[in-house]
């Protein structure tokens, strides 16, 4: 409504108001939740299916420190290099489909402002207003760049300067995350039998190996049920539910190498 007197305030009144977004960075926070949770369930696996044998005396709780030790880095080591190669490849491809897309557009412009115009529609718009849209964007000197970042966004739903994140990045934080996570059940590995830190909180547990297994497995219960807690404050699921479901997951996963390297134990002599 129009303006005059006193008590009316236009668009000039009104407080700036700020959408603001959290910043994600592309790829490196797949690669941090990956990365930790995987290191996590993964040497927490191979830990327990190392330890099934020693249970019967058949090995030493060195080789297990041992076996994690390896297993942190050949995990780690792969998933960097898995990162990095397929986020380099991701983004490589996409490079090529909008290098397609932009000698689209300039042999066959109609067509695609026609394609365009159709997607505005569906998103909304008026017919007309699409059309004026358009035809406004031709009279730009850098239409076609325009026009292709607008067809990016609609046809891969990304923008066509930033594409899938920096490979190098991901590449760094999974490895780190990997690391991080699978250190968590080596943790009581690296103390000696007689750690009073291990016996305070495992008193009744008669040998080494089951104090340093009822440990590993405790460390590794929390720490699952806390980065699945964490990552659900962020979403619609409950937090809880959320912790609960990433230790079930885990637990079984667990269980059964457990279960696998105990019967493999019990064949081999």
């Amino acid at each position: 409504g129009g303006g005059g007197g006193g008590g009316g305030g236009g668009m000039d009144d009104l407080v700036p108001w700020e959408n603001r977004h959290s910043q994600v960075s592309k790829g490196a926070t797949r690669a941090a939740v990956l990365g930790a949770l995987d290191g996590l369930v993964s040497n927490l696996c191979l830990i327990l299916g190392v330890i099934a044998p020693c249970l019967m005396g058949k090995e030493s709780d060195k080789k297990v420190l041992l076996t994690g030790v390896a297993g942190i880095f050949a995990g780690a080591f792969s998933m960097a290099v898995g990162e990095w190669l397929s986020i380099t490849a991701e983004n490589e491809y996409m490079a090529k489909e909008i290098e397609t897309e932009r000698e689209h557009i300039i042999a066959h412009r109609q067509e695609e402002n026609v394609e365009l115009i159709e997607y505005l529609v569906e998103q909304g718009l008026q017919e007309d207003t699409a059309r004026q849209v358009v035809a406004d964007l031709e009279t730009r000197p850098d239409a076609t760049a325009r026009l292709l970042n607008m067809h990016a966004r609609f046809h891969w739903g990304i923008d066509e300067d930033d594409l899938g994140g920096s490979a190098s990045l991901a590449a760094g934080i999974s490895f780190v995350a990997f690391a991080s996570g699978g250190f968590v059940p080596l943790i009581p590995w690296i103390l000696p039998c007689g750690s009073p830190v291990l016996t305070r909180f495992f008193p009744l547990l008669a040998t080494c190996l089951k104090v340093k297994l009822a440990a590993t497995l405790g460390l590794s219960i929390v720490a699952m049920f806390v980065v699945g807690f964490v990552l659900a404050s962020n979403t619609p699921t409950s937090s809880c539910f959320g912790g609960f479901r990433h230790t079930l997951c885990g637990v079984l996963a667990a269980a059964m190498t457990f279960g696998i390297g105990y019967v493999i134990g019990t064949t081999i002599d």
